[in-house]
């Protein structure tokens, strides 16, 4: 007990006002930048979803079922199988090793490389995935088409993410935003040329959406190649020295990305569970599903950014080796997260017709969708805040608790309680909303009392930091 230094409680709370300012300014400093880079990039998707909702209901049920049934999935498992480049980074850069972060980087690009080849060896034979997946089948053969041209930027996709994550954990997320603003322009005009057949292009409709992905994909990936190859500010890291590791060497943050990939895996998947079961509901229910969703994910990209950013100031924390200031990173992120995303479920709630007027105008859609948008403001709160969390986790290195609890939410709650409520008791797109509420409850109080036990009630404001001017 020698070792134990006391304080007195005017000493703790200047601790803890110190440190909570700390955490909020740089809470606030790398998530906005974040946040920004998590709504460009949904941005994307949302442009998208936009313009082929207005150019035809039947093509947006196929750009639906194609995104979120096979291609949303591939693409999460792995990203989430990249997961650990952002803690290992983050960590690393905490302890001011910066060889250590470029290392991170090296070994990391050819993993994402294969990764992504991997996904798109499985978007290939889409055809007999769609046709398991749709009992429709002009839905399901068009889907598949649209699949395979999404799936050759699925590569793209994974290297832009781990050129993201090792930014984000340097502290640059500056760099990916300002990338994915230039992306976004090019979207929006390759989106109206090609869906619509402006400016001399051929009218692909829904197919010229997946084409623009694709190709914005690769944009993206070769602009932030092109920074961290050339840049001179990146020269410290040493980007272009070999990392000289075996395979065996990194296998802890592989270990990360394994437990992600089962995790975000396991709650994509069973969404994507859902816009099988609103197929077999017909294809206005999976259109509305796709603008309810589509809405949904604006506010949670920002908790996705504000999680990043938590994920990053635990990591920092957590390597060197302070426990107290551990856990109140996390809860910072968490509370961040919940002002914001109830501001955003006050909007949400208050101006459902507007927003299903930007994505469609087709009214006989609006009946069915615009009570689902004012319903997801309850479910808005609960899903962000459980991706913070669950990226606070990730922060202390945690691999298999989040994935279980995200499985147990998402696959064994969420699923089951989906055709129970839309399809047997004849809820509709309102059932499977109401499914994803209470999954998102129970994953976020379980995972909020886990990261509790980890970080330690007592143990959180013994031996506290010396008041050295910490990361």
């Amino acid at each position: 007990m020698g070792n134990i230094q006391y304080q007195s409680d005017d000493q703790g709370r200047d601790w803890l006002q110190a440190r909570l300012k700390r955490h909020l300014s740089e809470l606030i400093r790398l998530a906005a930048p974040s946040m920004t880079s998590r709504l460009g990039m949904l941005a994307l998707g949302f442009v998208d979803t936009v313009m082929v909702g207005r150019y035809a209901t039947s093509e947006l049920a196929w750009l639906s079922l194609a995104n979120r049934s096979v291609i949303s999935f591939l693409l999460v498992v792995g990203i989430g199988l990249l997961m650990g480049v952002v803690v290992y980074t983050a960590s690393a850069f905490g302890r001011d090793d910066e060889r250590e972060c470029g290392r991170i980087w090296r070994r990391s690009m050819p993993y994402a490389l294969w990764i992504g080849g991997g996904m798109l060896a499985l978007s290939l034979p889409a055809h007999i995935w769609m046709d398991w997946l749709a009992s429709d089948p002009v839905i399901a053969e068009e889907s598949a088409k649209l699949v395979v041209i999404l799936g050759l930027g699925l590569p793209a996709h994974l290297i832009f993410f781990c050129c993201t994550g090792f930014l984000e954990g340097i502290r640059r997320p500056m760099i990916p935003m300002v990338a994915l603003i230039v992306g976004n322009g090019v979207n929006v005009v390759l989106n109206y040329s090609l869906v619509y057949g402006h400016f001399g292009a051929p009218e692909m409709g829904a197919a010229g959406s997946a084409l623009t992905s694709t190709l914005v994909r690769w944009i993206l990936a070769a602009l932030l190649l092109a920074y961290l190859w050339y840049s001179p500010s990146m020269e410290r890291f040493g980007l272009r020295i070999s990392h000289g590791q075996s395979w065996k060497d990194w296998a802890r943050q592989r270990t990360i990305g394994y437990a992600s990939a089962v995790s975000i895996g396991a709650e994509v998947g069973a969404f994507a569970g859902l816009a099988v079961i609103a197929e077999k509901l017909g294809a206005f229910i999976l259109a509305g599903q796709e603008i309810v969703f589509n809405v949904m994910t604006v506010p949670f990209m920002v908790s996705v950014g504000i999680g990043s950013a938590t994920a990053v100031r635990v990591g920092i924390s957590h390597g060197r080796g302070d426990p107290a200031d551990t856990g109140l990173a996390g809860w910072t992120g968490l509370g961040a997260s919940i002002v914001f995303l109830s501001l955003a479920a006050v909007f949400v709630f208050l101006f459902p017709e507007w927003l299903f007027a930007l994505h469609s105008d087709d009214m006989r859609l609006a009946a069915i969708t615009v009570p689902a948008i004012m319903f997801i403001a309850y479910v808005t709160v609960f899903d962000g805040g459980q991706s913070v969390v669950s990226m606070a986790l990730r922060g202390l290195g945690e691999t298999w608790w989040p994935t279980a609890i995200q499985a147990v939410a998402y696959l064994m709650l969420m699923l089951p309680l989906s055709w129970y409520l839309a399809v047997d008791m004849d809820r509709g797109l309102i059932g499977l909303l109401e499914a994803t509420l209470i999954a998102s409850i129970f994953s976020v109080v379980a995972q909020s009392v886990r990261f509790w036990w980890l970080t330690g009630r007592e143990k959180a404001f013994e031996n506290k930091p010396s008041q050295k001017d910490e990361a």
